[in-house]
């Protein structure tokens, strides 16, 4: 394998995606380098995982930031032929080398659903009630099993991941009220990391492919992600002038929301030590939720983020 690299996906319209078809048959407008997650992300979740195809691509695609790491390998076209008498070499062995996308991870901006309720399950993205029918509209974000799926945890309490999970609570009228919002700016449960009303960004899709783990790829792929985002802490940020203060449901330009740092992930309970190697920190008021039958849990961190000052202009100065 030659020397890796990353290649960053800033949100992009996604019109036109086919989430019943793989990424090889995705009309030809839709961007090379989400065409290659998609394709890491396939053949980890739903090839390897038993993921339904139809629920590995989400709304959040579009609007997220997605890291691609790729490896140059060397692949053998013809092998070398010899003489079988004198073993000379009549014709040597033919290769070519290709790029080839081996893992990613994407960085879903504010704002998000509620918190998933302590034993909700989720199936697609969707919660169900305690008899697994569709409850309500309400998605969890990120809509799946995800994050931890990358480093082949089964993530199961009992081994077959069927665990029944308690039922959850109904939607609260603060809930309510967020998802019939046009976006769903404002207060959200609290936990023991979050306020319910600081704005945060979510760490989801990680996968690597499995020929390719042990190499330290989920690491590289969070570093890159993290060193951006602690560079570029504005990017997410909404614009006043694009949405208004009705839709964001402000009063005032300081109430606009804006991220300072803040990192959630929902997490597989089998790699919570991963996500705590990373700098994160387990959210116990979460509680715990069910995304496609596995157990996870809210996991926190809080980025070091570059603050610039505004350039301020006086007549005839800089």
């Amino acid at each position: 394998m030659g020397t890796p690299f990353i290649t960053l996906l800033e949100p992009t319209k996604l019109d036109g995606y086919n989430p019943q078809l793989p990424h090889n048959m995705q009309a030809p407008h839709i961007p090379a380098p989400f065409k290659d997650a998609m394709e890491v992300r396939e053949r980890v979740f739903v090839e390897e995982q038993g993921c339904p195809l139809e629920f590995e691509h989400d709304a959040d695609d579009a609007r997220s930031c997605h890291w691609i790491m790729y490896a140059s390998v060397n692949t053998t076209t013809e092998p070398e032929q010899r003489d079988p008498h004198t073993l000379d070499v009549v014709r040597p062995r033919r290769s070519i080398t290709q790029t080839v996308p081996i893992g990613t991870l994407r960085i879903v901006p504010f704002p998000h659903p509620p918190h998933p309720p302590d034993g909700a399950r989720y199936v697609g993205g969707v919660l169900q009630d305690g008899s697994g029918n569709n409850s309500h509209p309400e998605q969890n974000g990120d809509g799946k099993l995800e994050e931890s799926r990358s480093f082949n945890g089964n993530g199961n309490d009992s081994g077959n991941g069927l665990a029944a999970p308690r039922r959850h609570r109904g939607m609260s009228l603060v809930d309510e009220r967020r998802m019939s919002a046009p976006m769903p700016y404002g207060a959200d449960r609290q936990t023991d990391f979050h306020d319910g009303k600081e704005s945060y960004v979510k760490l989801g899709r990680v996968a690597v492919l499995s020929e390719y783990r042990g190499r330290g790829i989920a690491d590289q792929l969070w570093n890159a992600a993290r060193q951006w985002l602690e560079q570029n802490p504005a990017f997410f940020n909404p614009s006043v002038k694009e949405w208004g203060m009705d839709v964001m449901k402000v009063d005032n330009t300081r109430d606009v929301p804006e991220w300072n740092g803040l990192v959630c992930v929902h997490a597989q309970e089998p790699v919570v030590k991963v996500y705590e190697r990373w700098g994160f920190r387990l959210d116990r008021g979460m509680g715990k939720f069910y995304e496609e039958n596995i157990p996870h849990v809210g996991m926190w961190t809080r980025l070091k983020i570059r603050v610039s000052e505004p350039t301020v202009y006086i007549s005839g100065h800089r």
